[in-house]
């Protein structure tokens, strides 16, 4: 996460719009997220590691389940407390807010709240009269003590603010990177690597090869830079991907301005959720899926053993066969004795027991049994089968997510499929409409494809019988489908679909998939069918490079 010194410097300016109002209320909705409540803004101080930052939150977010015992404390410390102000230490990633509350006993009484955004040691501090509080995460190491009642002491950064700089130093072994990032409070190593390009240089630039005065030169125009209120947002196929204080000219990136900071910080840190929720969900998912095929290969394990065990059903009834071949042979015997098969010569010794016919039907009632549990293993080893192909076809689709909506779909699939449980809900909240199908065009003909199972079961539905169907040969993928609106479909337009097929098929990351396709009216999904699952007859298959839509 790229919140470096420079941009909480800008932040910081925004947040002082704030001063003198009156704490309202503090909320914690999550184990990292508070939510300070003031009479005309909302702050939010994230402390998850990769997202970390400060900035004036888009709506107030309230919901909890049980406030923390540090949440409860700043409540009752700090509820209806005046902010007589925000200031940043330095330029580094230090902020404090400045509170003053009226105790009945001590009358006003100042109490500082230390929040420091740095990645997994991010905090949250309060102090009062130099002494700790409390803080949202207890810190005991060689360096530094976060406990109740000890003094607090700032950590030192040990460099110089951008606007105390006055020299650079003369020589040094080190990379200009490296002295300029042990030198510079605030900047991040991509902050230094801009400076280092405006002046013509690489980051492995030893500082003794650099000119000192184009350096300074060049940090003087980012100290007006960063005097101007917004910052920049980088983007990469239309997702935020950095963001930065002042510009970044060496990054080939669409970019947007934002005039106010937070703005700024809330668009980039709303895709990084989204993309971590999104990866988390998948890995979930994933998880029960992957642990149910593992269960499914344990038990077609053991009924193939079981299955082994039943290869011995024909001898028993040859045995029985022998025996009443030679009834009138042995009639009267006992024990074991000596038979001959006449169709192969082979002498069999048969133990025959007291009663020869009673013992022939003990072989031929084992024989039937043994064929029945053959019948029946073998349909349970098919089921088991068809059920792996569904769980294999249906981790394709939860690798293939791009979105929320998509993962919603598939965890309601999952639960009609008794993979999770149903949730219960006294209120019935509608879900969400799933997403439409991925879609494109190619030479005037559309292109859908499905983006999960019920998808798939849509697409095949709704299509009409001359339209094309395609899907990766034997393998778990995406349904996809040409519109043929009443014309031929040209094989490079089948080839064009054929790749989104492959690129949306476990073969995604080969260097060629095999993808059958064939006409809608040639594909069908028998009754009891799970999701996704079809039949088709009639198809062709044809090799192509996979490929994917531009996210």
């Amino acid at each position: 996460m790229p919140v470096d010194g420079l941009l909480i410097y800008k932040v910081v300016r925004e947040l002082r719009n704030l001063k003198n109002e009156y704490l309202r209320q503090i909320y914690q909705p999550t184990t990292v997220d508070y939510y300070f409540l003031f009479r005309s803004r909302v702050i939010r101080v994230c402390l998850k590691p990769d997202i970390s930052h400060v900035s004036i939150a888009e709506k107030e977010s309230s919901s909890e389940k049980m406030p923390t015992s540090f949440t409860m404390l700043l409540r009752k410390e700090l509820k209806g407390a005046r902010l007589l102000g925000i200031k940043q230490l330095g330029m580094d990633r230090t902020i404090v807010f400045e509170f003053e509350k009226l105790d009945e006993v001590e009358g006003n009484v100042q109490k500082n709240l230390f929040v420091e955004i740095m990645g997994a040691h991010s905090n949250i501090i309060l102090v009062k009269e130099g002494k700790i509080v409390d803080a949202h995460k207890r810190i005991v190491t060689k360096k530094r003590e976060i406990l109740p009642g000890k003094e607090f002491t700032p950590f030192p950064s040990g460099k110089f603010s951008l606007f105390e700089l006055k020299e650079l130093p003369d020589k040094s072994p080190k990379t200009a990177k490296n002295v300029l990032l042990s030198l510079l409070e605030g900047f991040s190593p991509l902050s230094v690597e801009e400076v280092l390009y405006r002046c013509g240089y690489s980051s492995d630039t030893p500082w003794n090869e650099v000119d000192r005065i184009r350096i300074l030169e060049a940090l003087n125009r980012i100290k007006e830079e960063i005097v101007d209120n917004g910052v920049f947002v980088y983007y990469e196929k239309s997702h935020p991907v950095e963001i930065s204080a002042f510009k970044y000219t060496m990054l080939n990136l669409d970019e947007k301005y934002f005039e106010s900071p937070s703005e700024g910080l809330n668009e980039f840190v709303r895709w990084k959720e989204e993309k971590s929720t999104l990866e988390n969900m998948k890995n979930r998912l994933s998880k029960i899926v992957t642990k149910k095929i593992e269960e499914l290969e344990e038990l077609e394990e053991k009924l193939l053993k079981e299955l082994s065990s039943t290869t011995k059903a024909k001898e028993h009834k040859r045995i029985g066969d022998l025996i009443i071949q030679n009834l009138w042979k042995i009639k009267g015997k006992t024990g074991k004795v000596e038979l001959v098969d006449w169709e192969t010569g082979e002498k069999v010794v048969v133990d025959v027991g007291n009663d020869p016919s009673r013992t022939a039907q003990k072989y031929y009632d084992t024989y039937k049994k043994l064929l029945r549990k053959k019948e029946k293993v073998s349909k349970r080893i098919q089921d088991i089968q068809k059920e792996k192909d569904y769980l294999y076809q249906l981790w394709q689709t939860i690798d293939d997510a791009e979105d929320l909506e998509s993962l919603e779909g598939i965890e309601e699939e999952m639960r009609e499929a008794r993979l999770l449980r149903k949730k219960e809900s006294k209120n019935k909240h509608k879900r969400r409409e799933t997403s439409r199908f991925r879609e494109t065009k190619y030479m005037g003909f559309r292109i859908l494809i499905g983006k999960n199972n019920k998808q798939n079961d849509e697409l095949v539905r709704s299509s009409s019988k001359e339209d094309i169907w395609l899907h990766a040969h034997e393998m778990p993928g995406a349904h996809v489908v040409v519109k043929a609106g009443g014309k031929t479909v040209p094989q490079e337009v089948i080839e064009y679909a054929a790749s989104f097929a492959a690129g949306y098929s476990k073969g995604k990351d080969s260097g060629k998939v095999p993808v059958d396709y064939t006409l809608i009216k040639y594909v069908k999904k028998p009754k009891g069918f799970k999701p996704g699952m079809v039949i088709y007859t009639n198809y062709k298959t044809i090799l192509v490079e996979p490929r994917r839509l531009e996210e």
